[in-house]
C-alpha cells in the first residue's frame, strides 16, 4: 500500500483551456462524462428494454432467447473487466471511451442489416457489446475516482444521475422510433448519435488532477473518508492499495459479494421492465413511459444519495438502498390495479439510486491507484451472474406465463445483498476498510 502520487505529464486540454481556470477542471471533466455516461447507457442500457419485444416478434424469438443477448452481453463485459480496468489504469481512461464508443456506435449501425439471431447474436456481443462495456461505466467511474476524494460520493452520483437522465430521454424517444419505424432505425439512429456526442465529449479527458498541476477536489487531499463522522480521518494522506493488497482483505470481497447479488436482481429487473408491466396488463406505450418515470426518479434519488453519501455512510446507505426493490416486488406479486404498479419504478429506482455508491465504496476502501483493475475484477464475478438471471427469467416466462416465481427468487436474493452489505457497514464502523486487520 503506498501514497499515491499519480502525476503524468499533462497539459490543459483545449478547449477547456478556455474556461475560467477558477473553476476545478475536474467539474468540466464531470459534466462531459456525464455526458458521455447518458448518451451509452440510454441508448444501450436503459434502452434495450425497448428493443425487447419488438425485437422478440421481428426474429420470432422466445423470451429467453433474447434474454441471453443481454446475458451473453453481460458475460463478455464480465470477462473483459480486468483486462479494461488495466488499460484504464495504464494509459488513461480517454482512449478507452473513445474506443469503446466507436465500436458501440457502429456495430449498432450495422445491427440495422442483420438478419437472423445468429448475426444480431455476434453483432451485438462482440461490438456493440464489448465497445459498451469497455468504453462507458469503467473508464467514466475511473475518471471520477481519480479527481475526486472529498467529493467521491457526489461526483459518482452525478454520472450516475446522467445515466437516468439519458434513460429517460433515450427511452421514449427510442420508443417512438421502433413503434413508428421499427427497431432496425431506432438502432441506425442510437448508432449516430453515440458516435456523435461520445467521442469529441471523450478528447478533452485527462486521467489525473496531478497530471496538470492540481490536486483531487481541488485542493490538497485531506485523507479517507471517515464511514462513521463523514469528515475527514488521520492519516491525513489517501491511502492506495495494490490489485494484491486489496484482494487480499475481506472488504473486498464482502463489496465483491454484495455488488454482485445487487445486479442479480437490478439488471433482469431492468431488461424484463416492460415485458413484466406488460404481463401486469400494461400496454407497452405506458410501459415506455413508465421507464421514463424510472430514469427521473432515479435521477433525484442517486443525487440525493449521493450527497447523503459525502456525510453518511455509504455502506448504510447501500445496506438500506436495497429494501425498496424488495417491497416494489412484492407490490408486483401482489397488485390487483394499475396503479400499484407505479411502486415498481419508484421501488427500484431508489435502490438504483444507491448504485453510484456501490462503485464509490471501491475508491473509499482502496484508493486511486488500482481502481479500474479492482472494478473490473469485480465484472468477472457478477458478469457471470448477469448472464444467468436474465436467462432465468425468460425462461420461467416462457414455461409458467408469469414472472411470479421469478420475483420471489429475486426477493430473497436481494435479502442476501442487504445483509452482506450490513455487515460491510459493522466492519467500517470499526475502521477495517484502512488497517491492514481487515486482511484475509
Amino acid at each position: 500500500m503506498i501514497i499515491s502520487t499519480m502525476r503524468y505529464p499533462e497539459k490543459r486540454p483545449f478547449p477547456l483551456s478556455l474556461l475560467p481556470a477558477n473553476i476545478f477542471y475536474g467539474w468540466w471533466l464531470l459534466i462531459l462524462g456525464s455526458v458521455i455516461l447518458a448518451v451509452g447507457s440510454g441508448v444501450l442500457y436503459h434502452g434495450f428494454t425497448v428493443f425487447f419485444l419488438p425485437l422478440k416478434r421481428d426474429l420470432a424469438l422466445s423470451s429467453a432467447a433474447v434474454s441471453l443477448l443481454y446475458g451473453a452481453a453481460r458475460l463478455e463485459g464480465g470477462a473483459e473487466g480486468p483486462l479494461v480496468g488495466y488499460l484504464i489504469d495504464r494509459f488513461g481512461p480517454r482512449v478507452v471511451i473513445i474506443g469503446g464508443a466507436a465500436m458501440a456506435g457502429v456495430g449498432l449501425i450495422l445491427l440495422s442489416t442483420v438478419d437472423s439471431y445468429f448475426s444480431f447474436f455476434f453483432v451485438y456481443i462482440f461490438i456493440v457489446s464489448l465497445g459498451y462495456n469497455a468504453g462507458f461505466f469503467h473508464p467514466i467511474y475511473a475518471m471520477v475516482n481519480s479527481w475526486f476524494i472529498r467529493h467521491r460520493g457526489f461526483g459518482f452520483a452525478a454520472v450516475g444521475a446522467a445515466s437516468s437522465i439519458g434513460g429517460m430521454i433515450m427511452a421514449p424517444f427510442l420508443s417512438y422510433l421502433i413503434l413508428d419505424f421499427g427497431w432496425r432505425l431506432g438502432a441506425v439512429i442510437g448508432g449516430m448519435i453515440i458516435l456523435v456526442v461520445a467521442i469529441p465529449a471523450a478528447i478533452p479527458i485527462r486521467r489525473s488532477p496531478e497530471g496538470i498541476g492540481l490536486d483531487p477536489d481541488g485542493h490538497p487531499p485531506q485523507g479517507p473518508i471517515d464511514e462513521n463522522e463523514g469528515s475527514p480521518a488521520p492519516p491525513p494522506v489517501q491511502l492506495d492499495f495494490s490489485v494484491r493488497e486489496a484482494l487480499r482483505t475481506w472488504n473486498y470481497w464482502l463489496l465483491f459479494a454484495a455488488i454482485t447479488l445487487r445486479i442479480l436482481v437490478t439488471v433482469p429487473l431492468t431488461i424484463h421492465f416492460i415485458p413484466i408491466l406488460v404481463w401486469k396488463g400494461m400496454s407497452e406505450a405506458t410501459g415506455a413511459y413508465l421507464v421514463s418515470l424510472f430514469a427521473f426518479c432515479s435521477i433525484v434519488t442517486t443525487l440525493f444519495t449521493g450527497w447523503l453519501g459525502d456525510r453518511w455512510s455509504k455502506s448504510f446507505l447501500c445496506t438500506v438502498g436495497v429494501l425498496p426493490t424488495i417491497a416494489a416486488m412484492i407490490a408486483l406479486i401482489c397488485s390487483r390495479t394499475s396503479e400499484a404498479l407505479y411502486a415498481f419504478p419508484i421501488g427500484l429506482a431508489i435502490t438504483m439510486g444507491t448504485v453510484p455508491l456501490n462503485w464509490a465504496l471501491i475508491g473509499d476502501f482502496f484508493g486511486r491507484r488500482s481502481y479500474a483493475t479492482l472494478r473490473g475484477i469485480m465484472g468477472v464475478g457478477y458478469g457471470i451472474g448477469t448472464f444467468v438471471s436474465p436467462i432465468y427469467a425468460g425462461w420461467i416466462f416462457d414455461r409458467t406465463g408469469s414472472y411470479e416465481n421469478v420475483l420471489l427468487t429475486f426477493i430473497l436474493v436481494h435479502l442476501l445483498a442487504t445483509s452482506v452489505f450490513a455487515v460491510l457497514y459493522f466492519r467500517s464502523r470499526s475502521g477495517m476498510e484502512f488497517r491492514k486487520e481487515g486482511s484475509i
